[in-house]
């Protein structure tokens, strides 16, 4: 697979030497492993495409889901810029923010626990029960907002003008906000490693479907696939229908955002602005985008959890299979395939961004109750 450098990259940010920091002090964590590149060849005949890789982030870090590599990574770094050793007693007086629909937050009670910080998380009002237990469970204090993802990333940044509160946010609405390029760079990790097991395949995928909330961990993995290939990726972007800020801000050429309620059985692509910084790298390597309703991303979810064709089922999440979901889509259209050049011939690459719930979490499916809300700060 031969790389072709493209001076495109160079203005983007976080740049190369960010993205390689990050895997620098990321791999040399206890608990790394570098997640798995499946192929699924029975996905790839039901689709009628020539092959499908799936990056497989289902046991990153044993939390299931690639947000394991950006919100750890963004709070360490955040602490040493403090001039603090990440672990020390000295941690203890900090407290780390943030807004999620449930994957960054539980990244984050994680990051916090293993660094000997406190960690706040802020939801909305329709992140559910189970996805918000969890977080409890793993050492975070939660605040309800009233209100959407959106309402929670305004409240996580006012409550980090506090004295002691490090907001670390994985969406930065106006710019140079350093936490937010960070935790993108940790997020580039897994495209450095995608790109290493494609050259080891010797495949380069003329397609790459990436699920996008506000976009960062989609950018960031395209950052890393670019910058360790030297080979542009052209990107599918994918969201829920009632959540599409990113194909809507791609089809304007400037974030722009969606209103509603923005409710999607897909809850981590509940969002209505995209991140200003993962805009910024979507509009250089976006081919197109789309939106999906929630019943063919629940179908594509069930069935890959069966395994298809003889293939290994995959364990998946509601959010996690979204990628996987927008290719089922484009695939099953013959205006769609034709429109995104898909044919017999295509390799495709998608990413599983969530693996399953734990089971005495995933029973609780419910939102927030309105008696659980706790104000906004």
């Amino acid at each position: 697979m031969s790389k072709q450098p493209d001076s495109g990259i160079d203005a983007l940010f976080p740049g190369r030497d960010e993205i390689y920091r990050a895997l620098d002090l990321i791999s040399d964590w206890q608990e790394y492993r570098p997640s798995p590149l499946l192929s699924a060849p029975g996905l790839a005949k039901q689709l009628g495409i020539g092959s499908v890789l799936i990056k497989d982030e289902s046991r990153r870090f044993g939390l299931g889901g690639v947000k394991a590599l950006g919100a750890p990574y963004g709070l360490k770094q955040q602490l040493l810029d403090l001039g603090l050793v990440p672990g020390s007693t000295d941690c203890a007086g900090f407290t780390a923010v943030a807004a999620t629909d449930g994957n960054h937050g539980l990244a984050l009670a994680w990051a916090a626990a293993k660094f000997g910080c406190n960690a706040r998380i802020y939801v909305g009002t329709d992140v559910n029960v189970g996805r918000v237990q969890r977080m409890r469970d793993n050492g975070a204090d939660i605040v309800v907002v009233a209100g959407t993802y959106d309402d929670a990333v305004l409240a996580a940044e006012n409550a980090a003008r506090d004295a002691g509160v490090l907001l670390i946010t994985d969406t930065d609405y106006h710019g140079g906000i350093k936490v937010t390029r960070d935790i993108m760079a940790g997020y580039a990790v897994m495209g450095i490693e995608c790109a290493r097991q494609l050259e080891q395949i010797g495949v380069w995928p003329g397609h790459v479907f990436l699920q996008c909330g506000v976009g960062g961990m989609a950018a960031g993995c395209v950052l890393g696939l670019w910058h360790e290939s030297g080979r542009k990726p052209g990107v599918i972007t994918v969201e829920a229908t009632n959540a599409a800020c990113v194909k809507q801000s791609l089809a304007q050429g400037r974030p722009v955002s969606v209103a509603g309620q923005l409710l999607t059985r897909m809850v981590g692509l509940s969002c209505g602005r995209p991140s200003l910084p993962a805009f910024d790298i979507l509009q250089k390597v976006a081919r197109g985008s789309i939106a999906i309703d929630d019943a063919i991303a629940l179908h594509a979810q069930t069935e890959l959890g069966r395994g298809i064709n003889g293939d290994v089922p995959l364990d998946c999440w509601d959010t996690g299979i979204a990628g996987i979901a927008g290719l089922w889509h484009v695939a099953q259209s013959p205006v769609l395939r034709a429109q995104f050049n898909l044919d017999a011939n295509s390799s495709v690459l998608v990413v599983n961004s969530e693996g399953a719930m734990p089971a005495r979490y995933a029973s609780t499916i419910t939102p927030v109750p309105a008696y659980a809300i706790t104000g906004q700060p």
